[in-house]
């Protein structure tokens, strides 16, 4: 699971133009995973692993991989790939994190609305076999 936060917090422009994706967004879709394959574990990947592990509170077994800042964070993105599931946030990187995930029985949790614009069309983004909530 990623976790997108910084600028999109921070910078005014960010912030207004992606929003972040809410705590509901990230249960529900725990929730959806745990109906599909059950039991689950987590490991969560974020910009501020901190914040996640102190605002987020997960039912089920969590790791926060959270040593790989500044010139290794592209590391993130090389294990989401390599999780059997991804639940992404509205980001790029946690885009190419599920993108390149190899697995042919993957399952990919993607926000149905991917900017705060309602009226940008984002419906090619995210693949077809992918589950929008």
């Amino acid at each position: 699971m990623h976790v997108r936060r910084g600028d999109y917090v921070t910078n005014s422009l960010s912030s207004e133009i992606h929003g972040t994706c809410t705590p509901a967004y990230y249960r529900e879709a725990i929730a959806l995973m745990q109906e599909q394959i059950g039991d689950i574990a987590l490991f969560v990947f974020s910009d501020e692993p901190e914040w996640v592990r102190e605002n987020l509170h997960f039912p089920v077994p969590t790791t926060y991989i959270s040593h790989n800042q500044g010139k290794a964070s592209y590391t993130d993105m090389q294990l989401m790939s390599l999780c059997r599931h991804n639940i992404i946030a509205n980001s790029s990187f946690s885009w190419w994190g599920a993108w390149l995930n190899a697995n042919p029985n993957k399952i990919v949790v993607a926000p149905r609305q991917w900017v705060q614009d309602a009226g940008r069309d984002t419906t090619d983004l995210i693949p077809s076999e992918w589950i929008r909530l």
